[in-house]
């Protein structure tokens, strides 16, 4: 390979390690009593922290927070909800142990616990700041249905400005 051709992947590469960070704020808590510091990723794209319009006045937002300061899939807490006129329902929370989205932990049907001291929702971002406390199920394959002997419990503080992603 000469000079010329590897310079382009060594630019490509340093430009997308400059292009993902990690906003100041984040996702702290505990999972199943350990103490746990998650990270939301912008990108160049987006942020892992983001929220489509649904209708008006109707969201779906998803905050996607990670172990380290870059996206991987092992050790992601996912937090997704919907908000109607201003009020937050149908939360949901999903732990991936692996490297896959299978096995996963994950609320089965219930909605998590999801309080807000900041939701606040203008233009492009808005800004979310408040807790989720719930039990988590072990839930190894679709076919299979979450075990309800496997659980873990999570409670976490979130304070993180998410991304129009529509």
């Amino acid at each position: 390979m000469s000079k010329m051709s590897w310079q382009p992947l060594v630019l490509t590469a340093a430009t997308l390690a400059i292009a993902v960070t990690a906003q100041a704020a984040g996702v702290n808590g505990t999972l199943d009593g350990d103490a746990r510091e998650w990270h939301v990723v912008t990108h160049s794209e987006g942020s892992t922290a983001n929220f489509s319009e649904i209708a008006p006045g109707m969201f779906s937002i998803t905050i996607q927070a990670h172990r380290e300061p870059r996206y991987a899939l092992e050790g992601t807490l996912s937090i997704d909800f919907m908000v109607m006129n201003g009020q937050p329902m149908d939360a949901s929370v999903m732990y991936l142990p692996e490297s896959s989205m299978m096995p996963h932990y994950g609320t089965e049907g219930e909605t998590a616990n999801i309080q807000f001291e900041t939701l606040e929702i203008e233009g492009d971002t808005a800004r979310l700041k408040g807790n989720v406390e719930t039990t988590l199920l072990y839930l190894a394959s679709i076919s299979e249905g979450h075990d309800p002997d496997d659980t873990l419990d999570v409670a976490v503080e979130f304070d993180v400005e998410a991304i129009r992603a529509d």
